[in-house]
């Protein structure tokens, strides 16, 4: 059977179930293959029944936490020195040439767009297009925070200032290959599929080789726990779904969950894995180990969320109005983008305070026309049909 190949962030839980979702459209056609640097959820991978690659070098949790820093734009030192990108790009390469995969799916795995020119092998990136090449060559927002002429000023620089990719620039040069200007240029495939709906996007107007979609996000294999499935469908108070995705920043998680405190809620929060044994939890709050989110969203009446994509997209497919407090600019602008549409309200990271949120919370939950807007973009989202047009779309570019 004809291969695939795809990489994966193994420490990212949204980038990792984005391409094993990708893996089930192909599953029955091709033998898929993964491969991973290391990471908390690589194991999803093979739960979900595909063969994993580990590759060297091996990323600890020490390089692991600064690539969350650098995601959240919270650092500007390069992530790998330029011997780690070498030994990546030699890892990858070897596993290409004994795999011989027809095609491959880039995963956020940055040194493997340059593998896969060097082998010649076709790539297809699967993506958010907030924040992406031809976002920022349109001159949207950076961040809704900001004026209009610092935004522009911020997306000149992104498009034309190599910010944490000189030692991409040496390795691509010492493979014959025309540096890149910009970190997106390496973010990038020979073709490029945008996990968004058009109607529900910033940008409508894509280049030649993007194209839109449609929503796709984690199904997990994972039951909800029955004593929390009883808690909410017995209680008669509003119910709240609270998540902050695997690349949280921990100071202002534990500040938001603060916020519940007092408030007449039922709150349910998969974010065990961010807390230690002495943080003090509310007491109207469940917190619970990863749940499947879009089950879980519809047991809820509303959602406190990062803003990731995957997590907004099964929010509003689950058809509830949410409150977003972006960790990184990517995020603050998927808010951001519903927040235009009419379903969710935004409170920067950086002005988070128990009366704006309980205030922000409070209104999401009362009043009617954010629950009707999410009812409206759910139904555009449903009647997408996204495995068939990402298939088409890879089909019509196999030579």
């Amino acid at each position: 059977m004809k291969k695939i190949l795809f990489g994966v962030v193994g420490w990212n839980i949204a980038e990792t179930t984005r391409m094993i979702e990708v893996a089930h459209i192909f599953k029955d056609e091709y033998e898929c293959h993964f491969f991973s640097y290391g990471g908390d959820f690589e194991h999803l991978v093979e739960e979900a029944g595909y063969p994993l690659h580990h590759l060297s070098p091996h990323e600890d949790e020490t390089k692991i936490q600064h690539l969350f820093k650098v995601d959240r734009g919270e650092t500007f030192k390069q992530p790998w020195t330029l011997e780690e990108l070498r030994a990546r790009i030699q890892s990858e390469t070897e596993l290409i040439k004994k795999l011989r995969p027809s095609f491959a799916f880039l995963g956020s795995v940055l040194t493997f767009s340059l593998s896969c020119k060097i082998e010649k092998v076709k790539l297809f990136n699967v993506f958010p297009i907030n924040l992406s090449k031809p976002y920022l060559e349109a001159g949207l927002p950076l961040s809704p925070f900001i004026p209009g002429w610092l935004n522009r000023l911020g997306g000149w620089i992104l498009l034309n200032i190599p910010l944490l990719i000189n030692n991409f620039r040496k390795v691509y040069k010492e493979n014959g290959f025309k540096p890149p200007q910009n970190a997106l240029e390496i973010w990038s495939g020979d073709v490029n599929i945008a996990a968004d709906v058009k109607e529900l996007s910033l940008l409508r107007e894509l280049p030649q080789d993007w194209f839109f979609s449609g929503p796709l996000f984690a199904h997990l294999n994972r039951v909800i726990p029955q004593n929390i499935v009883d808690a909410l469908e017995k209680s008669q108070k509003p119910k709240v779904y609270f998540a902050m995705g695997s690349s949280a920043n921990a100071k202002i998680l534990k500040q938001t969950l603060a916020c519940f405190e007092s408030m007449d809620v039922l709150v349910v929060a998969p974010i065990k894995s961010h807390l230690s044994p002495t943080d003090k939890v509310p007491n109207n709050v469940m917190v619970t180990d990863w749940l499947p989110a879009l089950q879980t969203l519809e047991l809820v009446d509303v959602a406190i969320t990062h803003g990731g994509q995957g997590t907004v997209q099964t929010t509003v497919m689950a058809g509830k109005p949410f409150v977003g407090i972006g960790m990184q600019p990517e995020q603050a602008i998927n808010i951001h983008t519903f927040v235009k549409f009419g379903n969710a309200l935004q409170i920067p990271k950086n002005k988070v305070s128990q009366q704006r949120f309980q205030k922000a919370l409070k209104e999401i939950i009362e009043n009617d026309k954010y629950h009707l807007k999410a009812k409206e973009a759910q139904t555009i989202l449903k009647s997408v049909n996204t495995h068939q047009i990402i298939k088409d779309i890879v089909k019509s570019h196999l030579n």
